[in-house]
């Protein structure tokens, strides 16, 4: 998660009216310049998540979530297929789950894996409504990127499992929200949102349209 872009998050029951019609929203997120919050229905914070600081211990995670100022959580994104979800800041804490991102012709989908839960597998992020483009490394320019996209959560089997959508808006509040497994803890689903934020992050970097000192 590059200091561009910090995330803001909230997990929020049924009945929220999201951009994409689908299932009642169990996620949402929007970007903001403190963390990825997580909040109540009524909007009230719960939690939070953020990068851990730019000078940091060996064996320290890159992102932490906390709630009441307590952390509660690790990420550890440095591995290079994964990453890794911990109930603490240390490494011997147990894993909660992890992240696990794959490309497809440059086109993303990530794998949730929560600790003795079913994994679930997103499809690409296709872009809503109409479908077609999906959310792509090839994408070259500001106005090809923005606009909200959407995967589908599919369990093994196949069986659908739920969604999850990203409304990028580059310079402004990317958000997030989703119909996920209730499995899927609040700091594992705030980790695969800033999953999908570094690879926004990283289309953005390689955009033509946009000077570099603005990005």
């Amino acid at each position: 998660m590059k200091t561009r872009i910090v995330l803001c998050g909230a997990i929020i029951t049924s009945g929220i009216a999201t951009a994409v019609p689908a299932s009642a929203a169990t996620f949402s997120a929007r970007e903001t310049h403190s963390g990825l919050r997580v909040n109540r229905p009524d909007g009230t914070t719960v939690g939070r998540l953020a990068t851990n600081g730019w000078f940091r211990r060996p064996g320290a995670p890159d992102l932490v979530y906390r709630e009441g100022g307590v952390p509660i959580a690790g990420i550890w994104e440095s591995a290079p297929d994964a990453a890794v979800v911990r109930s603490g800041t240390t490494e011997k804490a147990p894993i909660i789950g992890r992240i696990v991102p794959s490309w497809n012709d440059g086109e993303l989908s990530l794998t949730i894996e929560p600790a003795g839960g079913v994994p679930v597998r997103t499809t690409v992020f296709e872009r809503v409504p109409g479908g077609g483009a999906a959310l792509d490394r090839d994408t070259s320019t500001r106005f090809a990127l923005e606009g909200t996209y959407r995967a589908t959560l599919h369990a093994t089997g196949g069986a659908d499992a739920g969604w999850l959508s990203v409304d990028v808006d580059p310079e402004g509040a990317t958000r997030f929200s989703g119909d996920l497994p209730p499995a899927i803890p609040p700091a594992l689903a705030a980790a695969a949102a800033a999953a999908v934020e570094d690879e926004v992050d990283f289309i953005y970097g390689n955009v033509i349209d946009v000077a570099p000192f603005r990005r």
